[in-house]
């Protein structure tokens, strides 16, 4: 009855699930780690906000959990895991992501200044379907400790 993809990740057989080709192998990684959310990497391809390649999928975990084994997953375990969750819809699956303002000053906890930066500067120009939240982001540094007042001075004058 039950089809296994990969170490811990499992479906019904004969169940057709309509998400597209790339997000599904995330879909099921994220689904097979309950309190993972999707973040840095993966939460930048899926806002369309970097020209990265994502290699592998990046899932975040509470710090206090201890972080499971997938293949192609790098799982990273930070505190306040709760702030800039939200959820999103793929096909009829419900998965936990961190919104584009997290994202961003994440990018700037785990990644390089380099990464960070276009994220960044992506992040800032509006689109039909997001505008920059700039109390928001700053908000979000502020809680995370991240000094992001010399980056947005720099790009915004």
């Amino acid at each position: 009855m039950l089809e296994r993809l990969d170490r811990g990740i499992y479906r019904v057989k004969g169940v057709e699930i309509t998400i597209g080709f790339e997000w599904e192998d995330l879909a099921f990684v994220t689904l097979s780690i309950p309190q993972g959310v999707i973040c840095l990497i993966s939460a930048l391809c899926y806002y369309g906000m970097t020209d990265q390649i994502m290699r592998e999928f990046w899932l975040a975990v509470p710090h206090s959990s201890k972080a499971p084994r997938r293949p192609n997953t790098r799982i990273i375990r930070m505190r306040n895991i709760s702030l800039g969750q939200t959820k999103i819809r793929m096909g009829q699956l419900q998965l936990k992501i961190f919104d584009r303002e997290r994202t961003v000053v994440d990018c700037f906890r785990y990644l390089s200044k380099e990464i960070a930066i276009k994220a960044l500067q992506s992040y800032l120009r509006p689109t039909k379907q997001a505008r920059p939240d700039l109390k928001k982001l700053m908000a979000y540094a502020k809680v995370l400790h991240v000094k992001l007042e010399p980056y947005l001075l720099s790009l915004t004058t």
